[in-house]
């Protein structure tokens, strides 16, 4: 990825959005927009866009919020889905061929992606804390991952729309 202006300001632009979405969604456990956003832009814009997107996010959101071990957590938990994101994208960009399959594939995904950001989570914290179960602590926060998981199906469906409308990628794709 070559770096310019406009590029700095746009990851900054969509990190900014995610700290916002993040804190105004704090009333509600684990259900935030940084997941759509970083696996969207993954998927437009390449696996640097994602990971950049996601990191400044967290690190902003966190100083904001609480720092901790988590927030090193955390970003490579939203790396591990960009590079799962990335895998997907020959199949995003052909989504104007398929319509109904990537209104159904796309958000399913999201979804999926919820789960696997609390599971990455979970093997972190089960490691770096002595005597802890792994499925023990695993399935106490399935409930959470749902959460995040709806929540990621709901914003890919309200704001991906919203977000192809605005189609600020013209500019960056050069």
């Amino acid at each position: 990825m070559k770096i310019s202006t406009q590029k700095i300001a746009f990851i900054a632009m969509m990190s900014a959005f995610c700290v916002i979405g993040r804190l105004g969604m704090l009333a509600l456990p684990n259900v935030q927009p940084i997941t759509v956003v970083v696996i969207w832009m993954t998927l437009e814009l390449g696996w640097g866009y994602g990971v950049s997107i996601g990191i400044l996010s967290i690190l902003i959101s966190n100083l904001l919020i609480s720092m901790g071990p988590w927030t090193l957590y955390q970003m490579v938990s939203f790396t591990l889905v960009c590079g799962c994101a990335s895998l997907l994208r020959p199949l995003w960009r052909k989504r104007q061929q398929f319509p109904r399959l990537a209104w159904i594939l796309f958000p399913i995904f999201a979804g999926l992606m919820g789960y696997l950001y609390g599971f990455i989570i979970s093997i972190f914290w089960v490691f770096s804390m002595s005597g802890l179960n792994f499925w023990i602590y695993y399935l106490n926060g399935v409930l959470f991952d749902t959460y995040h998981a709806i929540g990621n199906v709901v914003f890919w469906i309200l704001l991906i729309p919203l977000f192809e409308k605005l189609n600020p990628f013209k500019m960056l794709q050069k």
